[in-house]
């Protein structure tokens, strides 16, 4: 987990420890804002040619007429001595984009030739391009894009440039009307306290306009500048930014946060108001960060789940399970589990330590497996619920995750959705589920359930180690009573897995799971003088006969595979005879 306590060398006027290039891009910026307001140059913006003074706003009592400051992230996370990479320059009375041209007209001055930086630039940034190529984003309030920025690398970091603003909304319009601001003004509009610290780069001090960010970063607080109603109402995904930030580093909430969401008309905005994308990027940076259990508790405490992971309309209108409900607090319980499962905590070891080390290791070393577990954990309240779409129904999980959160097919609906079916098709995984039947052993019927592209599919990162517990987890759920589960049955549930994961293991069944028959379809039709249809039907039996015959020299499988099957088909083992002629389609 990330640290949430600041270092006791911190004042309540801390300085930061900067890196060389961060020191002197500092000065650089300090250098230019004093240049421009010495020596008013002139920059050609859109055809024409404009001076400084000619695109300065007004500006206050400061001696410079633009002052620099880096804001919010860059900030926070080297106060906790955190690596950050991106930084956003904020202005005092220029646009992004004018003070970048003029920025990249000072580093082309004489001016600048001049100066002992431009030395220490070339000895410590040598490979460094003093500034790239100047990217212009437009304002466009209608994707929450409310302010033109200019994006640039300066010394080879990433660096964005706005001006500072204040917000203010008039008449029903949820988009605000942006103009320049001072700190404060800038301060007070952000999400939260500790992502409203500036740096200033002339004075080389952290402001704390809010008076509150510095103690909210050494205490570990989540707290919102203004009133969290008046702070979320202007921006209803704030409230998932304060969840987010809450996971992230172990910070509390703000009581002020959970009172005002009593208010169920902020939820109901969080529907409404946000679009689906916005919502999907905070989720999957909550799931995919360091304490996701954190996010998907703080949801529930905070009753945002319908809004977080509800189906979009108008799919929410089609029939929801029987009884009408989609409880959440298992979820809760589970993904406890499965946090304790993942970070070695006590809080479940009673009950995990049964499962394999060899299988605990592989989950825990796989990032992306467990990014896609805990989607699997979050949307255990739609298990079992189907929708209609189109002429069929699907699993109302995947929907959530493709049209309710805008997330990609391949990197999360299509695995999330395998672990949904894995669960089903491995649910209660006791061996004598796996009996021999007709030419296949239990072994080959394992071995066989493993190449269920539910259960393995590389390509979209789903595995055993995945899949199985994805099962295991939903196993679970109707063993949930209160905030735990009931020890005796989660125990037996436990054991059985283990069992089946053992029995994979001892007998090397994983090796079979993507393995290519040794005979191909083609020549199985040929062998057996079967229609070319069949063939999908038969290759299983290659597989299940090279499962159990590893003792056949190599060079001899094939031959023998063949001949086998040849047998196996005579006497009709294979396929019924009803079933081997291609059915033809009636007029």
């Amino acid at each position: 987990m990330l640290p949430c306590v600041l270092p006791r060398a911190v004042s309540a006027a801390p300085s930061l420890s900067l890196t060389p290039l961060e020191s002197l891009l500092c000065g650089l910026l300090d250098h230019a804002c004093r240049w421009m307001s010495d020596v008013d140059p002139q920059v050609e913006c859109e055809g024409r040619t404009y001076s400084f003074s000619q695109l300065c706003r007004p500006h206050g009592p400061s001696a410079l007429r633009c002052e620099a400051r880096i804001a919010g992230g860059w900030v926070r996370d080297k106060l906790l001595q955190l690596p950050s990479h991106d930084l956003d320059v904020s202005l005092s009375t220029l646009t992004g984009h004018n003070f970048a041209l003029f920025l990249q007209a000072y580093l082309a001055s004489d001016a600048f030739a001049a100066t002992p930086l431009k030395a220490a630039m070339d000895a410590h940034a040598r490979g460094a391009t003093a500034i790239s190529h100047i990217g212009k984003i437009a304002a466009n309030p209608e994707q929450s894009k409310n302010l033109e920025t200019a994006t640039a690398r300066v010394l080879g970091l990433d660096v964005d440039f706005v001006n500072l603003r204040k917000e203010a909304y008039e008449g029903g319009s949820r988009i605000p009307i942006m103009s320049f601001g001072t700190p404060y003004e800038d301060a007070m509009r952000r999400d939260m306290t500790v992502n409203a610290l500036f740096y200033n780069v002339h004075t080389q001090q952290v402001e704390d306009w809010t008076g509150h960010g510095l103690d909210d970063l050494r205490t570990g607080l989540v707290r919102t500048p203004l009133e969290p109603s008046a702070t979320f109402e202007d921006d209803p995904l704030r409230i998932l930014r304060c969840v987010r930030f809450a996971s992230r580093f172990g910070y509390a909430l703000h009581p002020s946060i959970a009172a005002c969401l009593n208010d169920e008309t902020l939820r109901e905005a969080l529907s409404r108001k946000v679009s689906r994308e916005r919502v999907g990027i905070e989720v999957d940076k909550m799931l995919a960060g360091p304490d996701p259990h954190h996010a998907l508790k703080l949801l529930a405490e905070l009753h945002l789940y319908p809004a977080v992971f509800e189906l979009p309309p108008p799919i929410s209108t089609q029939p929801m399970p029987a009884d009408g409900t989609r409880p959440v607090a298992p979820v809760v319980v589970i993904s406890a589990f499965f946090d304790s499962l993942v970070r070695s905590t006590d809080a479940y070891a009673s009950l995990y330590l049964r499962l394999p080390p060899s299988w605990l290791a592989q989950v825990r070393d796989a990032p992306t497996a467990q990014r896609l577990l805990w989607y699997s954990i979050a949307l255990l309240p739609l298990h079992g619920c189907r929708v209609s779409q189109g002429k069929h129904s699907v699993w109302a999980g995947s929907m959530t995750v493709s049209d309710g959160l805008k997330l990609g097919n391949r990197t999360t609906k299509d695995p999330v959705n395998c672990l949904y079916e894995a669960a089903d098709l491995l649910r209660n995984p006791t061996l004598e589920r796996f009996a021999p039947e007709g030419v296949l052993s239990r072994r080959s019927r394992v071995g066989l359930l493993l190449r269920h592209p539910s259960i393995t599919r590389p390509l979209i990162d789903v595995a055993l180690p995945t899949s199985l517990m994805a099962a295991l987890l939903a196993e679970l759920v109707p063993l949930v009573d209160g905030e735990g589960v009931r020890h005796d049955e989660a125990v037996r549930v436990l054991d059985t897995y283990a069992a089946f994961w053992t029995y994979v293991e001892s007998e090397g069944l994983a090796a079979y799971a993507q393995s290519k028959p040794i005979v191909d379809g083609l020549r199985i039709a040929e062998a057996l003088g079967c229609e070319k249809h069949l063939i999908s039907r038969l290759l299983p039996f290659v597989v299940s006969w090279e499962i159990d015959h590893e003792h056949v020299p190599a060079s001899e499988r094939a031959e023998q595979c063949v001949h086998d099957l040849q047998a196996a088909w005579k006497d009709g083992e294979l396929v019924p005879e009803a079933e081997r002629a291609r059915v033809k389609r009636s007029k």
